[in-house]
């Protein structure tokens, strides 16, 4: 078990609870969660509202954030908006009953009174396990990609990909657990087949991990430096290596000494750790959201007169907005969300 902090959730009943929506606006208007609100006209002449990253945001940022409905209270850039707002403000880094609904009552008497914005520029850490090498990204807004390093991620698929927000930070700290060391098919038959035959042979024990046979093999290492944990005891450290960039680990996103202790001073609590598979071909590239239909009310002349204007509601493309004055101009409707990308539950992975 690796060891961590782990983020409360056993805090007092809350009171005087605010919704998710509240919560997440409250983070936006002070600076935690760099989006802007656009509105456009849907089906019906219904108004809706669409986020979007209020700075030229990477193809891949897009992408990933709009795997996450905003209105998700497990939604991970809201959730790490959240632990940042908690930091600046000296509180306990804690998530609510549900996400970030049915927060503890300080954090709620904090959020309604707040005034003081983010201090610190939003952040955001991408690794890459494809192409090779394995690597770590660190964007800023406002500035773009800031600082790069080769990384390694865990093997047999011990990094889970998905966003979590880093919710602890240790200068040093102490890691144990089990490190799934593979066993071969054809050893794990052999042994069977001895079993089965009644050979006396000295216990293996083997088990299944993420689709393979393994061994475990204890670790306890007590001198882990420039911690910063994202998932479940998962964390951004260095360890030292012969080489990085390919799978080593047993979960974490290990670094060679320079880079971990950079990184250390760019992070902050709450930064969203995102762990992709492959980076697609111009994933780096900052884009704009793709135009999308919507809807605008355009005048019948026919069945106008000077004293009344007959209005229609015609489907048109989003980036084309010739709209009668007063009516909301309409902008790109958000792409149609999927569930949560993980757990924000930091408890200490097996």
């Amino acid at each position: 078990m690796i060891t961590a902090p782990a983020v409360s959730s056993s805090a007092p009943a809350p009171i005087n609870q605010i919704d998710a929506a509240k919560t997440r606006d409250i983070l936006i208007r002070l600076g935690y969660l760099p989006l802007t609100v656009r509105e456009y006209l849907g089906p019906k002449a219904h108004i809706h509202q669409n986020l979007q990253w209020d700075f030229s945001a990477p193809a891949i940022l897009r992408r990933l954030s709009a795997q996450d409905p905003w209105s998700d209270p497990f939604n991970p850039w809201v959730m790490g908006a959240l632990y940042q707002f908690e930091a600046v403000h000296n509180l306990p880094i804690v998530h609510g009953s549900d996400g970030i609904r049915g927060l503890p009552a300080v954090i709620v008497k904090a959020l309604l009174a707040a005034k003081k914005p983010d201090p610190d520029p939003w952040i955001w850490v991408l690794v890459s396990k494809f192409p090779r090498p394995e690597t770590m990204r660190v964007f800023v807004a406002g500035r773009g990609w800031v600082y790069q390093s080769v990384c390694n991620t865990g093997v047999l698929h011990a990094t889970p990909n998905g966003t979590w927000p880093i919710y602890a930070r240790a200068l040093q700290t102490k890691m144990v657990g089990n490190f799934p060391i593979p066993v071969s098919n054809q050893t794990v038959r052999l042994y069977q087949a001895a079993i089965a035959a009644g050979y006396s042979v000295p216990p293996m024990p083997y088990q299944r991990y993420h689709h393979h046979w393994v061994q475990y093999q204890k670790y306890d290492d007590s001198d882990i430096r420039w911690v910063n944990y994202f998932y479940r005891g998962r964390a951004l450290h260095f360890y030292p290596r012969a080489a990085y960039g390919f799978p080593q680990s047993a979960g974490c996103v290990e670094l060679p000494k320079p880079a971990a202790k950079h990184l250390y001073t760019l992070l902050h609590y709450g930064v969203p750790v995102s762990i992709i598979h492959r980076l697609p071909a111009q994933g780096l590239q900052a884009s704009s959201a793709a135009p999308r239909s919507s809807y605008v009310y355009r005048e019948i002349p026919m069945h106008s007169t000077s004293q009344s204007v007959q209005l229609r509601l015609v489907h048109v493309s989003a980036e084309h907005t010739p709209t009668p004055s007063g009516t909301p101009k309409p902008t790109t409707p958000p792409p149609p969300g999927t569930a949560s990308v993980g757990s924000p539950d930091p408890d200490p992975a097996a």
